[in-house]
Parts: C-alpha cells; sequence; structure tokens
C-alpha cells in the first residue's frame, strides 16, 4: 500500500461488499476494520503513519538549504482547529523565544498539542503527532507578564522532528493533504441542522461564523468549523483533530452532537 487512499478504496471495497451481503456499515466503521486488517491500532493511527511517515529526533540540518520548520509551541489543555481564531496564553521561556522567531519570519507557529499538561519542557515524544499551522494575528501582553496570543488556524499538519537546542522549540513539519472534496451532503446538512439546536441548548453563540457554515459543503471543514464549540472532553477534541478523513471527521462530530441532545430536542430527518 503507498499511501492512504488505498486504505480508503479498500474500506469502500469492503463497504459495498457487505451491503450485497445485506450487511450494512458505515464509512467510518469500514476505515476502522480495515486499519485493524493492516495491524493499526485504529483508522487514526494507521492515517497518520501513511501519511508522515516515521518521526524522529535529531538535531536541525547544517545545510543552508530552506527546510520545512516552524517556530513550535506546546499548548496544554486546549485542541486547536483549522480555520478557528482562538487565544493563546504564553508564559514558558521557550514559547516567548518561538514568538520572537514567529515574528522573525511570517508570524506562523506550529502549535503542537501536549499529551500531559504537567510536562513543562515537552519533547517528541510529550506532544501528540497531528498539529496546526497557525497565523499570528495579534500579541498582547499581560500584567501577569505573560501574552496573550491572537492566532488563527491554517491546516493540519504532522510534526516529524522537534528540535530545543536553540532555546525555542523549532518542529520539522509535513502537510497532510486531504485529496479531493468528497461529497457527504446529507451528512452536512444533518449535521449542521442538529448543531443549531445542540448551540441553542448550551448557550453557545454562533451569530459571528453562521452565515458561513450554511454555506459550506465541504464536510471536513465544518467538522473543523463545529468542533472548537462542541462542550466536548479534550479527549474527544484531540481525536478529531486527529482524524484526517473527511467524512469520518464529520461523522464523529455529529455523534458527538447527537449523543448530548434528548431526543425529542433533534430535528426531524427529511
Amino acid at each position: 500500500m503507498r499511501d492512504f487512499r488505498d486504505a480508503k478504496a479498500m474500506a469502500q471495497t469492503l463497504r459495498e461488499s457487505l451491503i450485497d451481503k445485506t450487511m450494512t456499515i458505515s464509512h467510518s466503521e469500514s476505515l476502522e476494520l480495515v486499519s485493524k486488517m493492516l495491524g493499526a491500532a485504529d483508522w487514526n493511527t494507521l492515517s497518520a503513519l501513511i501519511q508522515s511517515g516515521p518521526r524522529e529526533v535529531s538535531k536541525p540540518p547544517a545545510s543552508t538549504e530552506r527546510t520545512p520548520s516552524y517556530p513550535a509551541m506546546p499548548i496544554r489543555d486546549f485542541v486547536p482547529f483549522p480555520s478557528a481564531t482562538f487565544p493563546l496564553f504564553v508564559g514558558r521561556e521557550k514559547s516567548v523565544r518561538a514568538l520572537d522567531q514567529a515574528f522573525q519570519r511570517q508570524r506562523e507557529v506550529v502549535l503542537a498539542v501536549q499529551k500531559d499538561s504537567a510536562v513543562d519542557d515537552p519533547g517528541l515524544d510529550d506532544v501528540h503527532e497531528i498539529g496546526v499551522l497557525a497565523g499570528i494575528l495579534d500579541l498582547i501582553p499581560m500584567d501577569n507578564g505573560t501574552m496573550k496570543m491572537i492566532t488563527q488556524g491554517y491546516r493540519r499538519i504532522a510534526i516529524r522532528k522537534w528540535f530545543g537546542e536553540t532555546g525555542a522549540s523549532i518542529a520539522e513539519i509535513a502537510d497532510l493533504a486531504e485529496g479531493p472534496i468528497p461529497e457527504a451532503i446529507e451528512l452536512v446538512r444533518r449535521t449542521i441542522d442538529h448543531f443549531r439546536t445542540y448551540a441553542q441548548m448550551h448557550e453557545i453563540d454562533v451569530a459571528s461564523f453562521w452565515p458561513l457554515l450554511i454555506q459550506v459543503r465541504d464536510p471536513g471543514r465544518v467538522a473543523d468549523m463545529i468542533s472548537p464549540r462542541l462542550r466536548a472532553p479534550l479527549s474527544e477534541k484531540k481525536s478529531l483533530l486527529a482524524t484526517l478523513d473527511p467524512v469520518a471527521r464529520l461523522e464523529k462530530v455529529h455523534a458527538l452532537i447527537a449523543a448530548d441532545l434528548p431526543p425529542t430536542a433533534a430535528p426531524s430527518e427529511r
């Protein structure tokens, strides 16, 4: 198998074969089954491994050639998503130095989600492999000596290497292409409908992004727009960030929404 698209094709073939035998499984269930057949714990693991290749800790290359590396910030108790704008509070010395380097370049920084928030100086093994490349929109000094950074997520990336010798954390990354936008019109419609009720129930302010959300037909982007606003555990949001398949990601988002709605609150299916 050369890349994750082969695994998706296998999953589709499996799903169609089961339908012929009057057995129906969802798209995400077929992906999970294929992942286990290929020896991976789940689809997230298989997809990340295939797309990003092996990770390794090493020193920065001595060559002056441009490499896909960026200042990096490990973040605790929060999961960033592409397309979202959010504040982050920066206080750790290496993160402050990473900020300095980001402003010397294109104001871009890699946001790496820590596995354990108690680790104060994380390395490669202490952050999740799937992170977000983000842009710094604004920087506000706080009275307590920390910095409030207004950030916009750009895209998912795989963190391949992690350098810390320069005093600022630097991450070498690999881009994660999701391929052509798949069609999932009914899933998109159903998820947005249910999220409207969910947002009302939890008093979530959606006025600023709702006009855009209802026009989006990319299932992956719909999932990324809704995910930051879910009242879901951190572990669930980490799973959503690590889910590279757009349809599978939106299926997870819809499942989290539906599980939190009382039966009478869910909009009727059309």
